[in-house]
């Protein structure tokens, strides 16, 4: 089937032939009055339509060409290269059949060759390593990654570790550079150690298990390995730019309730911690931790009428001394943002505490309720629903109860693109104006 341009060509030769018919009918009737005159002018017509059949013949031949063209590039596994550009004519068309033909000439030289090599040195290598493409399946896996880990080619790995844990271990590895190291959770129960490298764009991302052949297989032993404290944070300079700021929204929940403005920790173990990953106003709802903590104790039912979270959904969940390092590498390298957000990390400092975990380094912080307050002082020690009705965002409890994560992290792009407006650029300024310090704002 033709597209507009030869509807649009026909459409004008028709109009054409038209004029020619209604000159040559005029003519005719002239002819009576002045028959030499008629007959010149019936020639000029002549020679109008034999113009106008010529060009369409031209027209509709270079079309077809095109067709032809068109045919032979949709099916050019079945044709060699050569033959491609020795039934071109010498054309436009031809010229776009050679170009194509050079094309794929190239592209069969090359064709498979970067996968064949990835293949091979893969294959090569003791440990167990697999490759997954941009939607988390199994693309490329060796020997010992198929013998001892029981895994497959087009496989889901999000069926044998946990998702939000993954996701954050391949944007460290990401953001980094470099093979990084994490512990994650499988679905089976337990942790195990994998070593992650991002291979560069559309080019996946590969997955390495310190597990020779002959050892126990990771990903199906029952053992929960031991957990290695995480490196230090790293440093966020007052200057660093607001808008690309790197940020993390953090939701904390505990037996009694979540997390209040009052800038106090809050009593009771923690029983489920959300964060959502932002990069200045940009919110990454991909890249969350929706994690729920085993407190060790029943959950009140005045706490569960609070933030949402029952027994039955922590029950299974790890300990909070299992779950921290996961929590830590949610936080690493980002301001912590949040309403109350000094409250809900004095949270987690307190439960690393009774679990018998370092105190964590405290990150920096941007305080949502403060920000919002120093905007609009109507807004002095308002929850984070009235905040959220305030600056037009829903708040549908039908996202479960890690939904206050996602609201703060919407929150808080709604009110740095506010201070961008205000002329509020850098990480320092945004903690001056949320504290209400003379000079923030530039002059």
């Amino acid at each position: 089937m033709r597209g507009g341009a030869w509807r649009s060509a026909v459409l004008g030769f028709a109009v054409a032939g038209l004029a020619l018919a209604f000159l040559g009918v005029e003519i005719g009737r002239l002819a009576v009055a002045d028959p030499e005159r008629s007959l010149l002018d019936m020639g000029a017509v002549g020679l109008g339509v034999l113009a106008l059949w010529m060009a369409f013949a031209r027209l509709n031949r270079h079309f077809r060409d095109l067709g032809r063209l068109r045919e032979t590039l949709s099916a050019w596994r079945g044709r060699s290269a050569a033959s491609l550009a020795a039934d071109a004519k010498e054309d436009e068309a031809g010229d776009l059949a050679r170009a194509a033909a050079e094309a794929l000439r190239h592209g069969r030289h090359g064709e498979n060759r970067p996968g064949e090599r990835l293949a091979g040195v893969i294959a090569a290598l003791e440990e167990p390593v697999v490759v997954l493409d941009d939607f988390g399946r199994i693309d490329t896996l060796n020997p010992a990654a198929s013998a001892h880990l029981g895994l497959e080619a087009g496989a889901d790995i999000y069926d044998h570790l946990s998702r939000p844990e993954l996701f954050r271990a391949i944007e460290r590895a990401r953001e980094d550079g470099q093979m990084v190291s994490a512990l994650l959770r499988r679905a089976q129960g337990g942790e195990v150690p994998v070593r992650i490298k991002d291979l560069g764009l559309q080019s996946g991302i590969a997955l390495v298990f310190p597990a020779k052949a002959g050892e126990a297989p990771p990903l199906l032993s029952g053992e929960r390995l031991l957990l290695r404290p995480n490196a230090r944070p790293v440093h966020l300079g007052d200057e660093d730019p607001l808008m690309a700021l790197p940020m993390v929204s953090l939701w904390v929940a505990t037996a009694t309730a979540a997390a209040p403005v009052t800038g106090r920790a809050e009593e009771g173990p923690v029983v489920a911690v959300g964060t959502v990953r932002m990069v200045g106003p940009r919110v990454f709802r991909s890249l969350s931790l929706e994690l729920f903590i085993d407190p060790g104790a029943p959950i009140p039912a005045e706490g569960t009428a609070v933030h949402g979270v029952t027994a039955a959904m922590v029950e299974g969940a790890r300990p909070f001394a299992a779950a921290w390092p996961v929590i830590a590498d949610a936080l690493r390298g980002c301001a912590v943002v949040g309403v109350g957000v000094e409250a809900s990390l004095a949270t987690l400092a307190r439960a690393c505490r009774d679990a018998g975990q370092p105190e964590p380094e405290a990150p920096p912080t941007l305080d949502l309720a403060r920000l919002a307050a120093a905007l609009d002082p109507a807004l002095e020690g308002a929850s984070l629903e009235r905040l959220a009705a305030a600056f037009g965002i829903a708040t549908d409890r039908r996202m479960g109860p890690f939904a206050p994560a996602l609201v703060e992290a919407e929150l808080a792009a709604v009110l740095l693109k506010q201070l961008d407006r205000r002329g509020i650029a850098t990480h320092g300024q945004a903690r001056a104006f949320a504290a209400g310090q003379a000079g923030a704002l530039p002059e």
